[in-house]
C-alpha cells in the first residue's frame, strides 16, 4: 500500500513538471517573438538613410566658402561676390550631360591617301566628371564662362589615369604655345597639406595661378586670375586660408 501511493505522488510530480516544461517554450517563443518585434522595429526607426552630399555642395555666408562634400572652407578676398549657387549648379548639370554625349559618339580616324583599310570608328575614354564648387569676383560673376578679372574658380574634377595627381594637372596649364611661365610646376605644402602649383601669363596677357590638391577621387583646384602679376600675387595669396574640418 505504501508502495502504491508513494509511486502515486511519483505519478504526479512528473505530470506537474511535464506541464511546466511545455508551458515554458510557448510563453518563451511568445515573449521572444515580441521582443524580436520590438527589436526590429526600434531598430528601424534608429537608422534612417541619410540625405547624400553633392559633389558640387557648397556655399558662401558672408566671405567665407565652405564645401560640405570635400568639408573645407575658404576665405574669399573682402567684399568679392560669389555666382548664385543654383545658377552655378545648373551649370555643372548641363557640363555632365555634354561631357557624357561627347563621350558616346564615336569619332573616325582617318585613313591615309593609300590605305585600303576601311576607316575606324572609335568610342571616346569618359572625361573626368567636372564641376564647379564656385566662382567669385569683386562684383560677381554672371556664368562659369565669365572673362571678367579679376576672379576667383574652384572646381573638382574626378580622377581619371594618366593624368590623376596634382602635379600633372598644372603641368598641362603650361603646354600651351605663346604661354609663358612664371612659376613652373612645383609641390609645396601650405598648412600641413600638399599641393601642386604653377603661375603663367597666358597668350592673351592674363595672368594665372593654379593650385591643386588631390581629396579622395577628386583633384580640387584653386584657379586665380588676374590682369597683372601683383594682383595675381595678392589674391592668390588667399590660398593660405583653406581649412580643412
Amino acid at each position: 500500500m505504501r508502495f502504491t501511493r508513494f509511486f502515486l505522488i511519483l505519478l504526479s510530480l512528473a505530470g506537474v513538471c511535464a506541464a511546466q516544461t511545455q508551458a515554458a517554450p510557448a510563453a518563451g517563443s511568445k515573449d521572444a517573438a515580441k521582443a524580436q518585434s520590438t527589436t526590429s522595429a526600434s531598430q528601424g526607426a534608429a537608422k534612417p538613410e541619410s540625405p547624400k552630399v553633392a559633389v558640387d555642395a557648397a556655399k558662401v555666408t558672408g566671405s567665407t566658402f565652405e564645401s560640405q562634400y570635400f568639408k573645407f572652407t575658404y576665405q574669399l578676398p573682402k567684399d568679392w561676390k560669389a555666382m548664385d549657387d543654383a545658377a552655378r549648379v545648373a551649370s555643372n548639370r548641363e557640363l555632365l550631360k555634354e561631357d557624357a554625349a561627347a563621350a558616346a559618339t564615336p569619332i573616325s580616324i582617318p585613313r591615309k591617301a593609300s590605305s585600303k583599310t576601311p576607316v575606324k570608328s572609335v568610342v571616346q575614354p569618359p572625361a573626368p566628371a567636372r564641376y564647379s564648387l564656385m566662382a567669385a569676383g569683386p562684383n560677381g560673376i554672371d556664368s562659369l564662362a565669365s572673362p571678367v578679372l579679376p576672379r576667383i574658380n574652384i572646381w573638382a574634377h574626378s580622377r581619371v589615369p594618366p593624368l590623376d595627381q596634382p602635379l600633372d594637372n598644372v603641368q598641362l596649364i603650361i603646354t600651351g604655345k605663346h604661354t609663358t611661365v612664371l612659376t613652373p610646376p612645383q609641390e609645396m605644402v601650405l598648412n600641413g597639406t600638399k599641393w601642386a602649383r604653377a603661375q603663367l601669363v597666358t597668350p592673351g596677357g592674363d595672368y594665372h595661378s593654379r593650385y591643386v590638391i588631390e581629396l579622395g577621387d577628386y583633384l580640387v583646384g584653386f584657379d586665380f586670375w588676374a590682369s597683372s602679376e601683383r594682383e595675381m600675387v595678392e589674391i592668390s595669396d588667399t590660398i593660405k586660408s583653406v581649412k580643412f574640418n
